[in-house]
């Protein structure tokens, strides 16, 4: 008989908490594991997607700056950084094409990039309805790093075309993590060849 209860006897308290809090420091630690892998997954994903972005964005841009025949860049359209393009050989109902830097709304420290077909007071404001955004996650560039650095508009170069200086630099991480940086000079292939020596000043654009 004796034999037989002990043949039917569980596990003890004891033995049953310990392997309660040994499951727990388990499912705690494959949590953890979960959560960093989800993390990890979603900030590659905004990386992938920021760097979509800021090709998309060049070559939107290059466009639109090979058609047009006169760049002006100003660190305040409406308040804003940008570049002002006359495009009115490729645009005729919008001759003006203004791209603008705003401070990015998906992260503190990061800009975004809009391209408004309007010239007024509204471009590039909250009121501006026909700018769209082109890429985000945008950081400030130079060697003293500044937004008026992402897009520029340099002195032109005797018996050369008038170019718009791009920078983008992206990373969607708060601590400048996977950085990556496009950088090229756009000719405005309209332009007439600057003929004075010393160079050209950059033409004005309305």
């Amino acid at each position: 008989m004796t034999d037989s209860v002990r043949a039917e006897a569980g596990f003890s308290l004891i033995e049953m908490l310990i392997v309660i809090a040994l499951m727990g420091i388990i499912m705690g630690a494959l949590t953890t594991i979960f959560v960093s892998g989800s993390r990890a997954q979603s900030e590659l994903n905004q990386y992938f997607q920021a760097q979509q972005e800021a090709r998309t964005a060049l070559d939107r841009i290059r466009a639109d700056v090979h058609c047009a025949w006169a760049a002006q860049a100003s660190s305040s359209i409406n308040g804003f950084p940008g570049v002002k393009l006359n495009d009115g050989n490729c645009y005729a109902s919008t001759p003006t094409i203004t791209w603008c830097v705003l401070a990015s709304t998906l992260q503190n420290g990061r800009y975004a990039l809009w391209r408004s077909t309007v010239y007024n007071g509204n471009t590039c404001t909250s009121s501006d309805t026909s700018k769209l955004k082109i890429a985000d996650y945008l950081m400030p560039v130079g060697g003293t790093p500044s937004v008026n650095n992402i897009l520029t508009t340099p002195t032109i170069a005797y018996q050369g075309l008038e170019t718009v200086g791009i920078d983008f630099k992206v990373s969607v991480s708060a601590i400048n993590r996977n950085v990556y940086e496009l950088t090229d000079n756009l000719v405005t292939r309209n332009y007439s060849r600057c003929a004075t020596n010393g160079g050209c000043a950059v033409p004005s654009v309305p």
